[in-house]
């Protein structure tokens, strides 16, 4: 008999944290899973460690070992290689809480929904939770259609995470819908609006689902010009959208979300230490200053998260240099929390 969830875990050098990660996932009040892990190359030892945890779990387990592909293909690899009728995803370093999936299944039998999600609290490495999900979004509803929802996680008044959402298979095969190859920012995102898109409905549970580990040699830590896959992902977004005909959404990807990907591939390239020699250059870019110059955010009850890409723009359009300084200097006093 197949299991009900398919729970893909992408891996890429977590050896130190897959344990954990998998622990949450045996400690789960609902039973009926397998487990799929993709490791994606891994230099350490992660495929070693998820074997030996998996080879004694008791639980119905795949290891899929391929060369470094990113997690983008990871992602998809883990979805050809599993047969639940609903997909979990859970990165490697990730946490589910105990009543994570039995919350999320027993929330999309009842509604239909193709996708159902909860909340993505962010922990340091000591476990300690430093930004929890209510604290940051302005989540108002149970239940959206997909305009609604998708405006609403444009404009960051709620985040869906692909961490914290349960998704029926069968939109997935009948859309062909996958992660685009390569993508290393935001494509997530990108994946998780289409399948919205397409669900026609979906379902928030009222609670947080999963714990994100925060990792300061994670690979989204690292200062890259790939930081910039970010508006490409919403760009590729807006030349769906504009194909579906759907023309205010096309407006705040247009006004909010791509400024907004500009504006935090430049914040992160300075968090992360990029050389200010060459930051400068970038920030001085005028399609990059234009696009962060007419960054929106239109309505009045703005979350701190809103509040604080405002004071970022603010600061950046007096002066890119200013701008770097803050940025670094965030960086340490965040370090000092974890």
């Amino acid at each position: 008999m197949k299991p009900l969830v398919s729970v893909i875990i992408p891996a890429y050098n977590v050896e130190k944290y897959i344990g954990e990660t998998l622990k949450s996932v045996f400690n789960q009040t609902f039973k009926d899973f397998e487990i799929v892990v993709v490791n994606d190359g891994s230099k350490d030892n992660t495929l070693h460690v998820a074997r030996e945890i998996l080879n004694d779990s008791g639980f119905p387990f795949k290891i899929v070992d391929q060369v470094n592909r990113g997690v983008s293909v990871a992602r998809n690899v883990g979805m050809e290689n599993s047969v639940g009728r609903y997909i979990k995803f859970l990165d490697g370093d990730d946490r589910l809480v105990p009543n994570a999936i039995e919350t999320l299944v027993n929330a999309i039998q009842k509604c239909g929904c193709g996708l159902v999600y909860g909340g993505q609290d962010v922990a340091a490495l000591s476990g300690k939770v430093i930004q929890r999900y209510e604290d940051m979004y302005k989540q108002e509803w149970i239940y959206a259609n997909y305009e609604k929802a998708i405006k609403e996680f444009l404009i960051s008044k709620v985040y869906i995470s692909v961490n914290s959402c349960l998704i029926d298979r069968e939109l997935i095969d009948k859309f062909g819908l996958r992660f685009v190859p390569g993508a290393k920012y935001s494509e997530d995102t990108e994946f998780i609006m289409k399948v919205i898109y397409y669900s026609n409905n979906v379902s928030y549970v009222g609670q947080s689902i999963c714990l994100a580990t925060n990792r300061p040699n994670s690979t989204t830590k690292i200062a890259t010009l790939s930081a910039f896959h970010n508006a490409g992902s919403m760009k590729r977004l807006k030349r769906f959208f504009e194909a579906k005909g759907e023309y205010e959404i096309v407006e705040i990807l247009e006004r909010y979300s791509i400024p907004s990907s500009y504006a935090w591939s430049l914040g992160s390239l300075a968090y992360n230490g990029y050389p200010y020699r060459k930051w400068i250059k970038i920030a001085k870019n005028r399609t990059i200053r234009q696009y962060i110059k007419k960054f929106d955010i239109p309505f009045e009850n703005k979350t701190n998260f809103h509040k604080q890409l405002l004071m970022a723009k603010s600061i950046y359009m007096f002066s890119p240099t200013l701008a770097y300084v803050v940025m670094r200097i965030a960086r340490t006093l965040y370090n000092t929390k974890q």
